[in-house]
């Protein structure tokens, strides 16, 4: 008798276990602590005025994922992410990744980096997007703490007419210093910011291998008269 309680209470605690770690994920990403968690890692103010909706699905192919500001390594992010949301087959969307805290968060003076910039996505088909920033993994510096990623997603209903933006590869790197994401938003009149997610990275060894990968680009020296702090262009800061 004795034993079968004890059967029974340890099979009790099993089930709870399992029931905990099958929703930990969930319980991560729930849309209720959107805000909550942009505004105590402050995103909110430091990127936009207001958090998303909900949560983007943000998975890498190292197997991590996003999750409100949870630790990654440059390594585990090198390669484009899957990110998936909610989408409206009659919507189109925006989508943004981006550094606020360059060279440091302590001393953002370069604020912001644009890391990945797609434009008129139809639902969750990034592929089929219009690409303005290839993907850039994390060039966070030696020394500089942790750099808060944050990756935005816009809803907007007509198809947006980007052929004005320069077009960014991935092997450009200073010529994203500057992004705005208030300007770009204010430009393009991107008011309803739809989903998104944001985590933390700093310096492995792998920032050394991207960066000497990086070169001059063809198109820099024009980019770099739009790269003056604080000019009001998309590439000027607030």
């Amino acid at each position: 008798m004795q034993t079968a309680l004890v059967h029974r209470v340890c099979f009790c605690v099993l089930v709870v276990a399992l029931v905990l770690l099958g929703t930990h994920g969930s319980d991560i990403l729930n849309d209720a602590h959107v805000y909550r968690s942009f505004a105590s890692f402050e995103v909110v103010p430091d990127v936009v005025d207001e958090a998303p909706d909900c949560w983007a699905r943000v998975s890498f192919k190292s197997g991590r994922q996003a999750e409100g500001g949870n630790r990654l390594t440059p390594t585990q992010i090198r390669n484009p992410p899957v990110v998936t949301w909610n989408s409206n087959e009659r919507a189109l969307y925006t989508l943004i990744m981006t550094d606020p805290d360059v060279p440091s968060r302590d001393d953002p003076r370069y604020r912001e980096f644009i890391h990945w910039a797609v434009g008129n996505i139809p639902g969750n088909d990034i592929d089929r997007g219009e690409t303005m920033v290839e993907y850039l993994g994390a060039v966070t510096p030696r020394g500089t703490g942790l750099h808060r990623f944050v990756l935005l997603v816009f809803e907007h209903l007509q198809k947006l007419d980007f052929s004005g933006e320069p077009r960014i590869s991935n092997q450009c790197g200073p010529v994203r210093r500057y992004f705005s994401t208030r300007n770009f938003t204010r430009k393009y009149e991107l008011t309803n910011l739809y989903a998104g997610n944001f985590f933390q990275t700093q310096y492995d060894d792998y920032v050394a291998t991207l960066q000497a990968q990086l070169r001059e680009c063809e198109n820099e020296r024009s980019l770099n008269e739009l790269n003056g702090a604080r000019n009001g262009t998309v590439f000027g800061g607030p």
